[in-house]
């Protein structure tokens, strides 16, 4: 399940993101970081998918094993329960699939999701792939795609099957899980990380722009594929897919979102970040964060980085575009160790998710 093939990173490639998103401007005020946290949490709101089991206390004690930094990374917000008492639990060992994002497929090795993280892993328990899906492409072709990857890289049905979804790759998990439903009765489990489930306002907003010239633009490595990459994300036709389809129920969901500071935003996501502040307050420049919580999934915690920053380490390729006023770089190796420990409990007890 081990994806393999070293790729020359362009230093300056095309992005619909970056070019698009610098042409936005606008004066807002911007939150601190106290106004972050000093509100419940996203989950809470009206407009928030049903059915979601808050597990951050206990997601946030298997992180703070893995670094000392914690709190740092993850918001504690005022909503945030108390962690229950730790007890000892026997955990599977795993096979984790990780599915790209958006664009992902254009930028080479440094945009796949947890890369270095998979690497300081390597030699334990848990075994690691990444299906590269079509990086302007929509969900029903990228699932077709992960469909064929595991056709021709069978699971181990005897381990634990995780596919991770970073950004539109969630997305295109659960029309995998839809469209193949054999293949998917052998998924144990989907880890959302900043996905765009519920879809992003600025594909409604510059859908038609990518449509009309971006689309048809050479892009490098990244083949154009059905075009389909922003219509799919747009806000009405996600909802619609998630009013209209309903999710495996033996599969278990567990969600991750983001929002950050200005200090935190990388620079080209700062104009896209300004434009969801009229959203919401909280956004990682992407995503609204109730857009990136599955339905029914367990809450295992609002990261305190930008969209870019909670998966991909991409500043010394993009370093004009991938800068920040912070130069900390997140801990994905931290976050993925705790993730793998988390879920490998869960699937065998059952025992770390709440209200069973």
């Amino acid at each position: 399940m081990r994806h393999t093939g070293k790729q020359h990173v362009p230093k300056l490639p095309w992005s619909f993101d970056a070019v698009v998103l610098l042409l936005l401007s606008g004066c807002v005020s911007l939150p601190t970081a106290e106004e972050l946290i000093d509100a419940p949490g996203p989950h809470l709101s009206a407009d928030a998918p049903p059915g979601i089991v808050d597990d951050r206390a206990r997601f946030r004690d298997y992180f703070c094993d893995s670094t000392d930094e914690c709190d740092r990374w993850l918001h504690r917000l005022v909503d945030e329960p108390e962690a229950p008492a730790a007890v000892p639990v026997e955990r599977a060992g795993l096979q984790v699939l990780f599915v790209t994002g958006a664009f992902s497929e254009c930028f080479g090795e440094s945009a796949r999701p947890f890369a270095t993280a998979i690497e300081g892993l390597e030699g334990g328990p848990d075994r690691f792939g990444t299906v590269v899906v079509g990086g302007r492409s929509g969900t029903a072709h990228n699932a077709a795609q992960i469909a064929s990857y595991l056709e021709n890289h069978p699971a181990d049905r005897n381990v634990p099957l995780v596919l991770v979804g970073y950004s539109k790759g969630t997305s295109d998990i659960l029309q995998f899980l839809v469209d193949y439903p054999g293949q998917a009765a052998e998924v144990d489990a989907v880890v959302s990380i900043a996905g765009a489930i519920g879809g992003s306002p600025l594909a409604d907003r510059f859908g038609g722009l990518y449509n009309l010239t971006f689309s048809h633009l050479p892009s490098g490595r990244c083949e154009k594929g059905d075009g389909d990459v922003v219509s799919s994300l747009k806000t009405d036709v996600r909802r619609a897919w998630l009013k209209d389809n309903a999710l495996p129920a033996h599969v278990r969901y567990y969600s991750f979102a983001a929002f950050t500071t200005r200090e935190r935003m990388a620079r080209a996501l700062v104009p896209s970040w300004e434009m969801l502040l009229k959203y919401d307050r909280r956004n990682d420049g992407q995503l609204l964060p109730r857009d990136a919580l599955l339905p029914h999934s367990t809450l295992l915690g609002y990261l305190n980085a930008d969209h870019w920053a909670v998966a991909m380490h991409l500043e010394d390729d993009l370093e004009f575009f991938a800068a920040r006023k912070d130069p900390a770089h997140f801990p994905h190796t931290a976050l993925l160790k705790a993730i793998v420990r988390y879920v490998g409990e869960d699937v065998v007890t059952g025992y770390a998710r709440p209200g069973r």
